[in-house]
């Protein structure tokens, strides 16, 4: 199965091609240009190097959130857009989950994925993973560094990745002193969202193009103007 897989939550926005869980190539470009000038080069790229067009990807796979506003709408627009028009299925991906996979070879210590959401907040979760099997030990969403830190185990090691981690590298260092592994990997998730995406397919948990939502844990800036508005009004 090939399948073409996107990540546009953030600034290091990248495409991956995979044969089933078989990583064939990611092409990533870490910069502040939008994703929506850059996005169908890199996927004509990619698919030029192995001599394919689209219509020889059998699925997609998306890193649904979170992360930028803009960025994952770029990438669901994009990637609803190619599964509309080839009625090939989507898997939908956690860009945390993502994270927490690249360092998925930390068996049985737990694994936190932190994404710097601005604002003095950050995307996070906590992850175990033991003989393969997941479980999602604090579950994802949007928290403030400190509440996030104080839910984390006071005991054994913890695995740290993600730009939330570089944001708030001294608070977590610390709280957790020699406890606190910072990874040092790249940002570019399309890969690690292939393979999870292959996972989901495997699973049947392949979704038509309108059924891809994206994955929020905070109104946008235009939602909080609206709701700052609606306030204003209901006090008046």
């Amino acid at each position: 199965m090939k399948i073409l897989a996107f990540d546009t939550t953030s600034i290091y926005g990248s495409v991956a091609l995979l044969a089933a869980d078989q990583i064939l190539g990611e092409v990533g470009v870490e910069g502040l240009s939008s994703h929506s000038v850059r996005l169908l080069r890199q996927v004509d790229f990619l698919l030029q190097q192995f001599s394919l067009s689209i219509k020889d990807i059998e699925a997609f796979a998306v890193a649904a959130g979170p992360g930028s506003f803009t960025g994952i709408r770029v990438g669901l627009s994009t990637v609803k857009a190619l599964a509309r028009a080839s009625g090939k299925p989507v898997a939908s991906v956690s860009a945390l989950r993502a994270l927490a996979y690249k360092i998925r070879e930390n068996n049985e210590k737990h694994l936190a994925a932190m994404i710097d959401a601005k604002k003095a907040e950050v995307f996070a979760a906590l992850y175990r993973v033991s003989r393969g099997d997941w479980r999602e030990l604090i579950a994802e969403g949007a928290y403030l560094p400190h509440d996030f830190l104080a839910l984390l185990p006071r005991k054994g090691n913890i695995c740290f990745i993600g730009s939330g981690v570089e944001a708030y590298k001294k608070e977590i260092q610390t709280v957790f002193g020699g406890r606190a592994l910072l990874a040092n990997r790249s940002f570019f998730l399309a890969a690690e969202v292939g393979i999870l995406g292959w996972h989901l397919l495997q699973q049947g948990k392949g979704l038509k193009a309108e059924e891809v939502e994206p994955i929020y844990y905070r109104p946008s800036q235009a939602e909080e103007k609206r709701l700052s508005v609606g306030k204003e009004k209901k006090t008046l």
